[in-house]
């Protein structure tokens, strides 16, 4: 009998990553416990209103990212659109 190959899993959910929701190890949890998705993890921060990892005690650290060709500011004729103060 053939083992089934193991596919990382979020600790959470259990489902895999998928391209538009990967995996990701914010703490410092080992083996299979360590994935879990990122809408997985914010969720489960805003219920439980900790900021540690429940296992390892890890202090969780996020950094906003923006792409590096985004405007520091946007232009007025932007916050000025109709569709912009809806």
């Amino acid at each position: 009998m053939q083992e089934a190959e193991e596919q990382d899993a979020c600790r959470i959910c259990s489902a895999p990553g998928k391209p538009d929701q990967p995996l990701f190890y914010p703490c410092k949890c080992s083996g299979t416990i360590r994935y879990i998705h990122q809408d997985c993890l914010t969720t489960w921060l805003a219920h439980s209103k900790k900021k540690t990892c429940d296992l390892c005690k890890h202090r969780y650290a996020f950094t906003k990212v923006y792409a590096s060709d985004m405007p520091s500011r946007l232009p007025p004729v932007l916050i000025n659109h109709p569709l912009f103060l809806q």
